[in-house]
This record gives C-alpha cells, sequence and structure tokens, in this order.
C-alpha cells in the first residue's frame, strides 16, 4: 500500500478540535506519523519532518473511515481493501545531542574520558538524549571533519565539544571550530580581563612567577568570531562557549573535569537546557536468567512498540540480566515493562522492578 503526498483534510474523533482544524499543515511541520497496524504494508514513512520543540509528547488518535474515493490517494493490494479504523502515533520528535571528546590522551589509553559518559548521563535526564559519541585526536583537519558530520546530521540540534582549549600548543580546539563554522578568530575581551585578574592573585598568592599574561593565557581568550554566550568559567581560565550554526547549538567547553562540569551545571543547564523533557526509564532485574531466551520477545516488542527501547544487559559479575525499557510516553514505557513481566513470568523467570 502506498499513501500519496496530498493533503486532505481528514476528521479525528479523539483529538482536540483545534489539534484538527490545524493537523494537516501542522503536522507535515513538525511532527511524525507512524500507522502502526499497517507499517508492514507501507513502502515509506507516511510523514517524517524535524522535531518542533524540546518537549516530546505522545498523542494517541483513531481516525473514522474516509468514504470519499478521493480523501486519500491510496494504491491498495489484494492484502489490504480498505483503512476502516486505525491507531496511529503522532511524534513530536526529541532533540538529539552529539558529544566530541578532543585529546590525544583520551583515544591513546591515557585517560578515560569521564567528560562523556558524565554529560550523556545528564542530558538524558534533561531530555537531550545522545546520538553518537566521538573521541577525536588533538588534529585540526580531524576536529574540523567531525563538526562538520555533526553539523550536517539533521537528527542533531545540540553538540558538545570538550577539551582542547588549554594554554599549550596542543590545545587547537578553538581554533578548529573557527574554521568548521567559517569565522575568524578574536581576542574576547571580557575573558582576556578575567584571565588578567586570576593571573594577578595566581602571582598574589605565590602561585606564579610573575603577574602578566602570557601568550600561552591569552591562547585561551582567542575565541571564534560571533559567539551566542560567552560562559565565565568560575573554576579555570578558558571559556565555555556557544555558537549557533545550521539551526543547532554548539557548545565548546573546557575538558579539564572541574571546568567542565562548573559551567554545565551553574551555567549552560539553566539557561539553554531547562525546557526539555527526560525520557521514562523503566527497568526489571533478574538473577541467573538467561539473556537468550529474551530475543522472541524483544524481537516482537521492536514489532509492536516501535517508540520504546528496550535493551537487555548482563552482568556476568553479578549473574544480573537487566531488560531496560526507554521511551518518551509513560504510559507505552510501562505498558512495556508489564509485557515482559507477564511473559518472563511465564518462563519461570520473575524480575524485580525499578
Amino acid at each position: 500500500m502506498q499513501v500519496a503526498a496530498r493533503r486532505r483534510p481528514v476528521r479525528a474523533n479523539t483529538v482536540d478540535a483545534s489539534l484538527a482544524r490545524t493537523a494537516p499543515r501542522g503536522l507535515e511541520q513538525a511532527l511524525e506519523v507512524c500507522l502502526l497496524p499497517f507499517r508492514n504494508e507501507l513502502d515509506r514513512t507516511v510523514i517524517a519532518v524535524a522535531h518542533p520543540a524540546p518537549q516530546a509528547e505522545w498523542a494517541r488518535l483513531a481516525y473514522d473511515e474516509i468514504p470519499e474515493a478521493d480523501s486519500l490517494d491510496i494504491a491498495v493490494d489484494e492484502g489490504v481493501k480498505a483503512l476502516r479504523r486505525h491507531d496511529c502515533y503522532i511524534v513530536a520528535r526529541m532533540p538529539l545531542s552529539s558529544l566530541i571528546a578532543v585529546g590525544d590522551e583520551l583515544v591513546g589509553g591515557f585517560t578515560l574520558d569521564s567528560n562523556s559518559h558524565w554529560l550523556a548521563e545528564r542530558l538524558r535526564l534533561l531530555g537531550y538524549p545522545v546520538k553518537r559519541i566521538s573521541a577525536i585526536r588533538d588534529r585540526p583537519a580531524e576536529i574540523v571533519e567531525q563538526l562538520t558530520r555533526e553539523l550536517a546530521d539533521p537528527e542533531v540540534t545540540h553538540v558538545f565539544v570538550s577539551g582542547g582549549l588549554g594554554p599549550t600548543p596542543d590545545d587547537r580546539t578553538f581554533a578548529s571550530v573557527a574554521e568548521a563554522l567559517g569565522r575568524e578568530q578574536v581576542i574576547w575581551e571580557e575573558t582576556r580581563a578575567r584571565i588578567e585578574r586570576r593571573v594577578r592573585r595566581m602571582h598574589e598568592a605565590g602561585l606564579l612567577d610573575s603577574p602578566d599574561v602570557t601568550e600561552g593565557n591569552l591562547r585561551m581568550a582567542r575565541i571564534p568570531a560571533d559567539p551566542a554566550f560567552v560562559f565565565r568559567n568560575k573554576r579555570g581560565m578558558a571559556p565555555g562557549v556557544v555558537y549557533e550554526a545550521r539551526s543547532k547549538q554548539i557548545f565548546v567547553l573546557p575538558g579539564v573535569p572541574l571546568e567542565l562540569k562548573s559551567i554545565f551545571t551553574e551555567e549552560l543547564e539553566p539557561q539553554f537546557l531547562a525546557g526539555g523533557s527526560a525520557a521514562t526509564v523503566r527497568e526489571l532485574r533478574f538473577t541467573f536468567a538467561v539473556e537468550a531466551r529474551f530475543y522472541p520477545l524483544m524481537r516482537e516488542l521492536e514489532e509492536r512498540f516501535p517508540d520504546v527501547s528496550v535493551g537487555s544487559y548482563p552482568n556476568f559479575e553479578t549473574k544480573e540480566l537487566v531488560i531496560r525499557c526507554l521511551g518518551s510516553d509513560p504510559k507505552r514505557v510501562d505498558e512495556v515493562l508489564e509485557v515482559v513481566r507477564r511473559r518472563s513470568a511465564e518462563l519461570g523467570m520473575v524480575g524485580d522492578a525499578r
């Protein structure tokens, strides 16, 4: 069955009247529609467009049968004679983030990338889940290449770059971001003044031999031009900076964990990520359960609940198996969890819910 691209009004019997009036045009701009019972007969997605806002909510609609022959342009095969009543889920796509961790010490195995782990957890809880994490070397061409790839991804709305903002020649992130965005580098005067004050205080405390700002210090105030916002960084000298390009926000943060976490929690999160809606997470934990026994069930759940992510995570040290369900609609996630609970009980396995 193929659904053509023509837009015609359809009457929804369980939708607010105002939504019904504006649905054809608004849905194309903001939502994705998945015809669940007939997904195997569809050649392509009915409607799939970019997310409209940080908050993702689900609405379940049931459309009446449309008697007019030209109400929808539908080519049917012998297996599907008519669309009478069907369930339709309208999805407001959630914003997705990507992380770029810069540093030879990371890819060389010298330093554990704890920043990406911490950011991924925070972003999931804030409603900006991470699609991809990349660790790359301190090479300008590689930084530019990775950032360009993230900017070209239509699903990614927020890019976080960490590391490579220090005072030494191997700190090349700001210059690489400037190249990727096609901008010049400039001395940000507020940052320069703050660095001067910090250097002077460190000299007075006996931590530095001279109160003069060095070329290395000045490197940290040289940032790509036209930032959307510059964070202060109360724990260090290198600033955190926000840029806007291709309808995305690019956050450039220091790699020192104390500085990154301070900027994120005290400045970045309340100003730029306050409007998100966290996904719902439910877990069932089994002891001495065989992971392979869940394979048929998880394949079934993929078909029945495409909007809920279901994964299995064994821990061979504790002999524990975690079945984790994640989605934007709490009711759908709970429904999946109940299916897992019931079906696993039929197999003689009882899980502990979390």
